[in-house]
């Protein structure tokens, strides 16, 4: 599919009318090309069938329909296939890159700006949403604990506190995001501080786990219907014994079902966590309103939404020497938060592309009026390239990190020191299995903590 440039009628006009006509049509034309979109289904066929490394090579050979506008996404993109290839170092290069971009575009130049009223925000280089941002962090901790570097894991998890800040205090009061708080990445920082394991990062742990379960429960539970999973219950009970009575009796009564395993019983023995990437996320896909003016002048104002996407795998099961040893738990849900996150600034939206229709439609009758004191020819070319115009140039910004899952599902295991087969039981939402993959036989020691991690899309 290549992107549309319509013909002008042939009129006996001015020449330089007609050049106008086409020159207003390719550049609105262009505007609403995104190109790299046309290689996700290719992509999600390798992701379907594992060859996740060969998805991020597909990606690296398409760097140029991404263009530099997309440059973001480009890494984004390279950055997730990576990282379920096993190649954590290639992973963490490409997430760096496109973080190191969306701060340098985070204050919007005038140009840009100008040129996104002009005619789409699609000619604006694409800095991504704030959850996408977080995500960033949340992709390279893990890659850091699979490279075996704890510390380098932490100031990832550390960046997530920063961000957060960053983006709240970019909002006036009253008009903040729906998004402000990510409990799946305080969760996963207070896992990480507690393998630090000194006094110190036990009691970052604590404080990590205390944030992470007030975020479940007054932001994803209220938002987005997901409370806190098992695991941060359990880890919040175990570290704020450690902190001391007061702390226990208030973690106790936060999770009053949960069972403290003290901090001793669980150095004695193995941590495993599993971190299962489940299914794709929410398409953003263009609702537009047309309307004939009186004059014969069309105004079109787009909007983005997102529209789910199927996926049979919903859940996991984990199998430890052929007994069942838990059930993964929803921990982030990242479709519903694109969802919100975008329902919450519709608003905006709505009151920047009305602004630009109407700037459009005001252009366009000022132009036909020049026009019309030439000929009646160069008039009607005029409305017909007005016309052309509001319709191409007027594209709603559909561009997402559409490679991201649509949830992240979490569960743990404590075992005894030795060597135990692992095994995972792939769902439905009606608990069927579908799949089952093999971990294999796994040499387990006192202390350790080990992330397995999984991605399905089907």
């Amino acid at each position: 599919m290549t992107c549309p440039f319509p013909r002008p009628a042939r009129l006996a006009v001015p020449a330089r009318w007609l050049l106008a006509t086409v020159a207003l049509v390719a550049v609105a034309a262009l505007a609403a090309c995104t190109p790299h979109r046309r290689l996700y289904p290719k992509l999600e066929g390798l992701a379907r069938a594992g060859q996740y490394e060969a998805a991020a090579k597909l990606v690296e050979e398409s760097q140029e329909a991404y263009g530099d506008r997309n440059s973001v996404l480009y890494d984004l993109d390279r950055g997730v296939f990576y990282h379920y290839a096993g190649k954590y170092k290639e992973s963490n290069e490409a997430f760096e890159r496109a973080e190191r971009r969306i701060d340098e575009l985070f204050t919007e130049s005038i140009t840009g700006n100008v040129a996104a009223f002009a005619l789409n925000d699609n000619t604006l280089p694409y800095r991504g949403e704030d959850f996408e941002s977080v995500i960033i962090n949340v992709y390279r901790a893990l890659n850091y604990i699979q490279l075996g570097d704890v510390q380098a894991a932490l100031v990832e998890a550390r960046k997530v506190n920063l961000k957060l800040e960053q983006i709240n205090r970019q909002y006036e009061p009253g008009k903040k995001n729906v998004y402000s708080e990510d409990a799946f990445a305080r969760l996963l920082a207070g896992v990480l501080y507690e393998m630090g394991g000194a006094r110190d990062d036990l009691n970052d742990a604590y404080i990590s786990n205390k944030l992470a379960a007030n975020s479940y429960e007054k932001n994803f539970r209220a938002n987005y219907g997901v409370g806190a999973p098992g695991p941060l219950g359990s880890n919040l009970l175990t570290t704020a014994s450690f902190m001391g009575p007061e702390e226990l009796n208030g973690a106790k009564a936060q999770f009053p079902g949960q069972v403290l395993i003290p901090l001793r019983e669980k150095q004695s023995s193995a941590q495993l966590y599993f971190i299962h990437f489940a299914g794709k996320g929410p398409t953003k896909v263009e609702d537009a309103i047309r309307v004939v003016m009186p004059d014969g002048n069309l105004i079109k104002v787009a909007f983005p939404r997102y529209k789910p996407n199927f996926y049979l795998i919903t859940g996991s099961r984990v199998r430890v020497d052929g007994e069942r040893a838990t059930t993964l738990e929803p921990a982030q849900p990242i479709g519903a938060i694109a969802v919100q996150n975008l329902n919450n600034r519709k608003g905006r939206i709505a009151v920047k592309a009305i602004a630009r229709a109407t700037t459009k439609y005001l252009a366009s009758r000022a132009l036909q009026r020049e026009a019309g004191k030439r000929s009646e020819g160069a008039a009607l070319l005029a409305w017909v390239a007005g016309t052309v115009f509001s319709e191409i140039s007027e594209q709603a910004d559909l561009r997402s990190w559409e490679t991201l899952p649509d949830r992240v599902l979490i569960g743990r295991v404590l075992l005894p020191a030795g060597r135990h087969a692992i095994e995972v039981e792939l769902t439905t939402s009606a608990g069927a299995t579908v799949a089952t993959r093999d971990l294999g036989e796994v040499e387990l020691r006192a202390g350790q903590t080990r992330f397995f991690i999984l991605h399905t899309l089907n």
